[in-house]
């Protein structure tokens, strides 16, 4: 079932509305509600609204083999229990400005309409949106009294189904101090195939007007997450709650006691706010999911951290520091000290190091300079050979296979040094001069520079750790991508595979390996493993897979 449809499928819990029915008649012992068909109506619409299918509109109307129009008059079935339609209220609207990018279909779904819907409330928007018009929003209230701040009704994830999603947002309370202890390890409750899971999400999806477009792409990716798990043959109800960043936002969801009643909690993003949770979740069985911190402070062994441990990080590449290659250490006056501190922590069983400070001369400088010596050559004098500071050429010479590093904290600098060594390793084999075997240990933190030129990576045999790797040509990501595109016409961020990841991860193993707290189990729901460790000082169950992902010189990539 594609997620476009279930995902927009109102939980009907009205009976009929009065302002659709005129009048009653009673046909061979049936009950009939006849309506006069509206501009802009559809079937789909109506059966919504009357809470029968569109099917059985169809059956009680053969002229509607034609198809519906407006000005039509036809019967509507009405439920056998049903005397006479119950009015409900009249949905509100907000007024909404329409931003760059959005479409009526992604207005839609985050608002829990149809398109018919947003198109019948704004029958000027029928040509398409333009950014900066205002549209109106209608919002539906459920049948019962919500809790406060709830803004919207649950929606289903098939029709034979009562899976919801809820978008719940608190107001701010006054800050409590929370302490955290640490608990006993709890045992998870297994659910049967045939239970709905109750899962709650919070995210800081910001504001209306300054959307946080990151933990959009993750409350997207989560969503066809659900989509797989409901193809397993499960239902889920979620609850989305948007805590803005604010502390006091979170204590107050938590005071409302919705998070005691979910069978997984994912969230919040921030350590700060997702301690109280975990704090208020302890001994009550609720597995509670931190899917892009690295906790420091948190304790519980309900407690799952999706980001590698920084303790396991090193393990990955510690063949490379174990004194069977020489390593160049390539520092500038901007130095990344947590990166050069982890590979200076590897050094103690190597002997070969060589420190070299990189400063950046202009070509046109190095070129006067060799102008220079070579006069004082032919002159008799003796010249100072010494080599510019930004020319590799002498770190690449040798026999020894060699680990380059680079601990420069400067996108400019990296991108220069890289450079020079790609030029150095091409003039000295053009000399045909030996260049050393060597790989280049990158900073995983490059993964956040916009304007280096990827292809120097595997001009450089650069080696890097990385807490989650996908690559677009892979049939698992390409699958996902042409999802998301149509189902969001966007192309997918990390942050939408990671979501994906947390939904099929989690919500899957409630239904089996969540009672053993994942323990011994490998998952990888795209191309990133999890294999869950509980950590003994604290309890918190973390990722031990880091992800060695090497850039070949054949432009290739393989991971380890």
């Amino acid at each position: 079932m594609n997620i476009r449809y279930w995902l927009l499928t109102l939980l009907f819990v009205g009976a009929v509305s009065s302002m659709s029915a005129q009048e009653i008649v009673v046909i061979d012992g049936a009950k009939y509600a006849i309506h006069d068909v509206a501009k802009g109506e559809t079937l789909y619409s109506l059966a919504r609204r009357y809470g029968v299918t569109v099917d059985e509109i169809k059956g009680a109307n053969a002229a509607l083999a034609g198809g519906l129009k407006a000005g039509q008059r036809i019967k509507i079935p009405v439920k056998a229990e049903e005397s006479a339609p119950q009015s409900v209220a009249t949905p509100q609207v907000r007024v909404h400005k329409v931003m760059k990018g959005e479409t009526l279909y992604s207005l839609a779904k985050m608002n829990g309409l149809s398109v018919e819907e947003l198109q019948a409330a704004n029958p000027h928007i029928r040509k398409g949106l333009k950014a900066g018009q205002l549209i109106d929003i209608p919002q539906r209230g459920a049948a019962t009294e919500p809790s406060q701040g709830e803004v919207t009704p649950n929606l289903t994830l098939a029709p034979t189904q009562t899976e919801s999603v809820k978008l719940v947002e608190e107001p701010s309370i006054e800050q409590p101090t929370v302490v955290p202890t640490l608990d006993a390890q709890p045992l998870f409750r297994t659910l049967k195939a045939e239970d709905r899971a109750e899962v709650a999400l919070l995210l800081p999806l910001g504001s209306e007007e300054k959307p946080a477009q990151n933990y959009l792409d993750f409350y997207r990716g989560f969503l066809i997450g659900l989509d797989s798990v409901r193809m397993a043959g499960h239902s889920v109800n979620l609850s989305l709650y948007n805590t803005k960043h604010d502390y006091n936002r979170v204590v107050e969801i938590i005071a409302s006691g919705a998070l005691e009643k979910s069978n997984l909690v994912v969230g919040p993003i921030y350590e700060d706010e997702l301690i109280p949770v975990a704090t208020a979740l302890q001994g009550k069985n609720i597995p509670v999911v931190s899917p892009l911190a690295n906790l420091t402070q948190s304790v519980g062994g309900h407690i799952f951290q999706m980001s590698p441990s920084q303790n396991t990080k090193l393990e990955k590449v510690r063949s490379m520091f174990d004194g069977s290659k020489r390593v160049v250490i390539i520092s500038t006056d901007n130095i990344d000290k947590e990166f050069d501190a982890e590979v200076r922590s590897m050094l103690r069983d190597t002997s070969y190091v060589v420190e070299h400070k990189y400063i950046y001369e202009h070509p046109s400088i190095i070129e006067k300079r060799e102008k220079e010596r070579e006069k004082m050559r032919e002159q008799g004098l003796e010249v100072d050979d010494t080599p510019s500071p930004s020319d590799m050429s002498p770190l690449l010479r040798g026999e020894q296979p060699t680990v380059v590093v680079i601990t420069a904290n400067n996108e400019i600098e990296v991108d220069r040094i890289l450079a020079a060594i790609a030029s150095a390793n091409i003039a000295l084999t053009a000399r045909s001069q030996r260049v050393v075997p060597f790989v280049v240990f990158g900073n995983n933190r490059w993964n956040r520079y916009r304007n280096i030129d990827r292809a120097i990576l595997f001009t450089n045999n650069v080696t890097m750790l990385s807490t989650y790797h996908a690559r677009r040509s892979e049939p698992k990501i390409k699958a996902f991508d042409k999802r998301f595109v149509e189902e969001f016409n966007a192309l997918p961020s990390l942050y939408a595979y990671r979501g994906y990841d947390a939904a099929v991860v989690f919500v899957k193993s409630l239904y089996g390996a969540i009672e053993t707290g994942l323990e011994g189990a490998h998952l990888m729901p795209l191309l990133t493993p999890y294999a869950f460790e509980s950590n003994p000082a604290t309890g918190v169950r973390i990722n031990n897979q880091w992800i060695k992902v090497n850039y070949n010189s054949n432009f290739t990539i393989t991971t380890e």
